[in-house]
């Protein structure tokens, strides 16, 4: 069968690219840096080098696939994440409406069904609406929980100043949590089995657990037993985004997102579906980190 994937070697990107290379498929990455994809294209992936904001470009690429797998690109740069996700989502729609793809799986997230005050993502409900207008196309929503990798960023602050932390506290087995390579092998089912239709979401969620055991576990694991997470002003953290580079708009949307994740609105929706919870727990992931730790 023959894939498209999207996200150059992104988290996601590249082991569910790999899975299915293995698995005998035909892949091509979509990047904006041939250097990037220089692994999977050593494994076998064809690359389209080009942005996903083009239309014509994406419409070549995604002809004769059996599926594409969709996400957004980061969006450090945006003065408005929300009206960006939605132009990024028309653009997907035309090209998948011209070349007549069938199957499509686009990375969304938990929380998504917050369509106004949740930063990027309300801007990737607001993709999943305009995917949803797309006639005669079965495409899964997975709305993954809260990356693992993103507490990897978290390790340069324990080094400097002895805690993690960010913008949120969340309170023990409510925090949904994920591996990325967990969203990968169920993006890799997903296309090809193609069991999915109309348009549908689903929730990935690899553990529930809290912020204040992220860090006793993380502690436990780097010989840190009285690591705490620490919660960050809102003003200060805009700071820091600001200092990294970000855009003012897009710092903004970042401190929204993370102002509602705090009060456990992004939640809500998963505490009525209840659904199903596999993959790394989070005692695996504290290893993991552990060992990004002492490189």
């Amino acid at each position: 069968m023959k894939f498209v994937v999207t996200g150059s070697a992104g988290h996601v990107s590249r082991p569910l690219s790999e899975q299915l290379l293995r698995e005998g498929h035909d892949v091509t990455v979509i990047g904006r840096s041939p250097k990037n994809l220089e692994g999977l294209i050593g494994l076998g992936a064809k690359s389209a080098i080009g942005d996903m904001q083009d239309v014509p470009f994406l419409t070549r690429t995604f002809k004769d696939a059996d599926g594409v797998y969709l996400m957004l690109p980061p969006m450090w740069d945006s003065a408005d994440q929300k009206a960006q996700s939605i132009a990024i989502a028309e653009g997907f729609s035309e090209a998948i409406g011209s070349t007549g793809v069938k199957h499509a799986v686009f990375l969304s997230s938990y929380g998504a069904h917050r369509l106004d005050d949740a930063g990027p993502i309300s801007g990737m409900g607001l993709a999943e609406l305009v995917l949803n207008k797309l006639d005669g196309v079965n495409i899964l929503h997975l709305r993954a929980g809260y990356f693992y990798s993103n507490l990897l960023l978290s390790i340069d602050l324990i080094k400097k100043s002895g805690h993690m932390g960010n913008m949120f506290e969340i309170p023990a087995g409510t925090f949904t949590v994920v591996d990325p390579d967990d969203i990968a092998r169920k993006a890799a089912d997903a296309l090809t089995s193609r069991r999915f239709n109309g348009h549908s979401f689903e929730y990935v969620v690899s553990d529930l657990t809290g912020t204040d055991e992220i860090a006793r576990l993380i502690g436990a694991e780097i010989g840190v037993p009285d690591l705490q997470w620490i919660k960050v002003p809102s003003e200060e953290f805009r700071q820091v985004l600001l200092g990294y580079g970000f855009a003012e708009g897009a710092a903004n949307d970042y401190v929204e997102m993370f102002e509602t994740l705090d009060t456990g609105l992004l939640f809500e929706d998963i505490e009525r579906s209840k659904p199903k919870i596999e993959g790394l727990g989070t005692e695996a992931f504290a290893k993991k980190f552990a060992a990004a730790y002492r490189r």
